[in-house]
């Protein structure tokens, strides 16, 4: 949420994964509850349900031992469109969504437009950029009413894929003063948050090829300071579209914090949609570390060569 004071960072991603021991391991048999399992997708699509995988080895596992290490809890969710498949780490956890959820609100005002046979009203219009790009939470509020409310968002949501996801129907965060929308208390899973994305990287029914390019277009032009996260350890010349979200618990203390990244990452021989949420973070910055080594080691792993198909 756009006006929660950032906490300054505490070092490169890269410095990081110079802790990473490879721990590599065979993924579980169930891939909604287990650490580095596998999703498969066998029609090629971020579609097919969740289910057990017997061969590969999840691009999560060389991460065990330094996830092990980090505090708090963290779950991941990547799907590799070059393998059409998916992987989940602690894939069973909801948590709160914090401004990710303003992905969702931006799909369904897209989706009801598109239903409808007309242009994006002119408001949401006005509305959209700052919303994405700039993760201002008064637009959110405003375009959430204009779709209809937390109900309109689960709609799309289910039309979506998001199957594990709960938009909440708070007004505000009970003890935030001031106030912080409700909304931010959305749960949801790190797989339901691959699927979200992927609504807007690849063709599919839900959401049109103009609305897709126009989405990604606002989740890449994020302004600078928000562009952490999933676009970690990528290279210039890369396309990243992501948004991010952060929520301090004990808002009284700013600590006990909730970061979440999610996002598209094209080039460079990729295709990825990668998620990661953590809570319990000491701070801010503590999270977007974590999660920008996640990143980093994921753009590693799902390159060229890879010999997870």
């Amino acid at each position: 949420m756009r006006h929660v004071a950032r906490m300054p960072r505490q070092g490169a991603a890269i410095a990081i994964l110079a802790l990473v021991i490879a721990a590599c391991s065979s993924p579980a048999p169930d891939p909604s509850t287990s650490s580095g399992s596998t999703v498969p997708a066998a029609t090629k699509t971020p579609d097919s349900a969740p289910s057990a995988h017997p061969k590969g080895v999840s691009p999560f596992a060389s991460l065990a031992s330094y996830l092990s290490h980090r505090q708090g809890a963290i779950t991941a969710a990547v799907y590799d469109k070059r393998t059409g498949r998916f992987w989940v780490w602690n894939g069973s956890v909801r948590q709160d969504t914090a401004s990710i959820v303003k992905v969702q609100i931006m799909g369904a005002a897209l989706r009801e437009a598109n239903v409808a046979g007309t242009p994006l009203p002119a408001d949401e219009q006005a509305l959209m950029p700052p919303m994405i790009e700039n993760s201002d939470n008064d637009a959110a509020t405003a375009m959430l009413a204009k779709v209809g409310g937390p109900s309109a968002v689960t709609r799309f949501d289910r039309l979506a894929g998001l199957t594990r996801t709960t938009v909440s129907t708070l007004k505000y965060i009970p003890g935030s003063n001031p106030p912080l929308p409700g909304w931010g208390l959305t749960k949801t899973t790190a797989l339901d948050e691959v699927r979200l994305v992927s609504r807007f990287a690849y063709p599919n029914s839900v959401l049109s090829s103009a609305d897709r390019k126009y989405g990604l277009d606002l989740m890449e032009h994020v302004e600078s300071d928000q562009a952490w996260g999933v676009s970690g350890g990528v290279p210039a010349g890369v396309t990243v579209a992501l948004k991010n979200g952060w929520l301090p618990h004990n808002l009284a203390a700013d600590s006990d914090w909730q970061v979440n990244s999610i996002g598209w990452i094209f080039g460079h021989g990729r295709d990825y949609v990668l998620a990661v949420l953590t809570n319990h973070s000491p701070t801010q910055a503590y999270g977007e570390e974590t999660i920008q080594a996640i990143a980093t080691k994921m753009f590693a792993e799902l390159g060229p060569g890879s010999t997870r198909s």
